[in-house]
């Protein structure tokens, strides 16, 4: 996080190379806590019949505002009722997700403030975003 007041950072990838749990684990604990709401707010703005899809984090942007903002793309893998991959994207077989993350740790609070659906991996990062 540059600290730059109302400035976005560039993305940052999180591959094997960079995983998150290195280079912010305060968003892997974010993710991990808001995974059932990005779920759930995916399924209802997809409107799409799948009961539990999963996502990855791909690449990341910080804000830094009254709190941080945080901007994750996110790998969507689709599992049918019978549990097998549905596929989705345009460009590497995948469909991806952005999310927006409000978090100011200290009043503790942390919501999800924005989700754009059916990406592909090039899509630049979107920063405006529908609320969820």
């Amino acid at each position: 996080m540059s600290g730059v007041p109302g400035g976005i950072d560039k993305p940052i990838p999180i591959d094997k190379k960079h995983p998150l749990s290195e280079s912010d684990p305060e968003l892997e604990w974010i993710l991990h806590q808001l995974s059932s709401q990005i779920q759930k707010a995916y399924i209802h703005i997809s409107s799409i019949a799948d009961s539990a899809p999963t996502f990855e984090p791909v690449s990341y942007a910080t804000q830094v505002v009254a709190g941080t903002n945080y901007y994750v793309k996110l790998k969507v893998t689709q599992h049918g009722w019978n549990g097998q991959n549905c596929g989705g994207g345009k460009d590497d077989g995948k469909e991806y997700c952005h999310v927006k993350i409000f978090h100011q740790a200290w009043t503790k609070t942390t919501e999800l403030t924005g989700i754009s659906v059916r990406k592909t991996n090039n899509d630049p990062f979107e920063y405006d975003m529908p609320a969820p």
